[in-house]
């Protein structure tokens, strides 16, 4: 798995450092099932293009996820401190993985279940079944 980070205006060199540590952690038992990651961590911007209602301004973490096989992951985290964006960040790339994961691997065990149960429990089967 390949990991791709862009942090602009890091305030201190110890986040980046922190940031790879989290991401992996996070990702490691799906390391297989991930082609490549792209993080990036800027300063957030209001749409009015001013600070927040506390005077500061807040870090968005924005996780981009390849998978194989199945589709991406994408979502944005935004905290007024970056720890707090990547934290979250971390924990819901977590969550995400193994939720779609989990979904991939009902559809491999039990395939074309899911186009089953929608015929199974459409109006027109019922009417045609006579159930």
């Amino acid at each position: 798995m390949r990991i791709d980070l862009r942090c602009d205006d890091a305030e201190s060199p110890g986040n980046y450092d922190y940031i790879m540590r989290r991401m992996n952690a996070a990702m490691a038992r799906f390391d297989r099932h991930v082609r490549c990651a792209r993080i990036k961590v800027a300063n957030a911007v209001s749409a009015h293009g001013h600070e927040g209602p506390s005077g500061r301004q807040g870090k968005r973490c924005v996780v981009q996820l390849r998978l194989h096989n199945l589709p991406g992951i994408m979502f944005a985290i935004t905290r007024l401190d970056v720890r707090a964006a990547v934290d979250e960040a971390a924990a819901r790339t977590a969550r995400m993985l193994a939720r779609r994961l989990r979904g991939a691997a009902k559809n491999i065990a039990h395939p074309g279940m899911a186009l089953s149960r929608q015929a199974w429990y459409s109006p027109q089967t019922e009417a045609c079944t006579g159930s």
